[in-house]
């Protein structure tokens, strides 16, 4: 079996799993788990949460829209404080220094959690140094996104022009070690393609690179760069899920497009908080969360972005991220990514 054959395996083990299966019970016809409440004048003053991306992203972009109802559900201010670099690294040092009285959050990516399987000295462990809080989100696939320069209209072109002798194409990230990275290297193992990477701050600078030509191939989330597509200022190859995506009918999946069996699921977002944060503490914070993803404005935003909203318990989570951990560590072994 090959390597995208496994990743794909894993990849359907994953969204046949009991925590991602919650995505259906966020009708709002549906009850809530019941949950433990939460300390007595809690909160009383502003949540603080931390996004390590850039304004613009769309991360940063599901939280601004997540904070409004949050804020009605915990009665309290959400402030969002934007701290971007190191994929993730310097917000969850800053989380990792906090108290653990629930007024300190992480709302991050798998990229976040990648550090741990792709550095050779982590500076912390997901699941040691922090309490997983919920699954906000899943996002079924990337597009392949390709600069108007770019002499290939296709998934096989773009593979052949990366061989040919003197021709260097690039293609960006938001870092190193997140999952745009982990996909061009896994693109270069099963195609022969040679795409050379080069790591952004950040999924906004990295668009700003593409339109500049800075870098000619790069992976994002369908809804951030539609109006990129719409006016001819990028041009999609390929989208990197199981199936076409709604919003643009036309774009095959990478499967369709020359490489059989290839299935990437592109990310996910999750809230953390400190390590030591009660667990009656932590049970209202994510009743609170999982009741704003109910929101009508902010459940359209979601799923108009290309995400499926979640929702689950801290517990759920965190076996979410145990088996999430060993797929990305086999992925990559897969794809020949060395740990820095």
């Amino acid at each position: 079996m090959n390597g995208v054959a496994v990743f794909s395996r894993c990849v359907a083990a994953r969204l046949a799993s009991p925590l991602l299966s919650l995505t259906l019970s966020l009708a709002p016809a549906l009850p809530l788990a019941a949950q433990a409440a939460g300390p007595d004048g809690f909160p009383s003053r502003p949540i603080r949460v931390l996004v390590p991306q850039p304004p613009g992203g769309s991360m940063d972009a599901n939280m601004r829209v997540l904070a409004e109802p949050l804020e009605r559900e915990l009665g309290a201010r959400v402030l969002i404080d934007n701290r971007a670099g190191a994929n993730g690294i310097i917000a969850g040092e800053l989380l990792g220094r906090a108290p653990p009285d629930g007024y300190t959050l992480l709302y991050t990516s798998n990229s976040f959690a990648n550090n741990q399987v792709l550095l050779a000295r982590a500076p912390f462990d997901v699941l040691r140094d922090f309490t997983p809080v919920t699954l906000a989100a899943t996002m079924p696939g990337y597009m392949v996104l390709v600069h108007p320069s770019v002499p290939a209209h296709t998934l096989a072109e773009l593979v052949a022009l990366s061989r040919r002798d003197g021709q260097t194409i690039h293609y960006g990230s938001g870092g190193i070690g997140n999952s745009q990275h982990l996909l061009g290297e896994l693109i270069n193992a099963r195609t022969g393609a040679r795409l050379v990477h080069v790591p952004y701050k950040g999924l906004a600078p990295m668009t700003t690179g593409l339109i500049a030509n800075e870098i000619q191939v790069a992976f994002a989330a369908p809804t951030t760069v539609l109006p990129l597509l719409a006016s001819n200022r990028l041009r999609a190859l390929a989208y990197t899920s199981t199936r076409r995506w709604p919003g643009a009918p036309d774009v095959p999946t990478v499967s369709e497009a020359g490489v059989p069996g290839f299935a990437y699921e592109a990310a996910w977002h999750g809230f953390f908080a400190p390590a030591g944060l009660p667990a009656a503490l932590s049970g209202t914070i994510q009743t609170a969360i999982e009741r704003a993803l109910r929101d009508e404005k902010a459940r359209d935003f979601f799923v108009q972005g290309g995400y499926a909203p979640v929702g689950g318990t801290g517990a759920e989570f965190t076996r979410y991220l145990g088996t999430y951990l060993r797929d990305m560590a086999e992925l990559i072994r897969l794809a020949g990514v060395k740990p820095e």
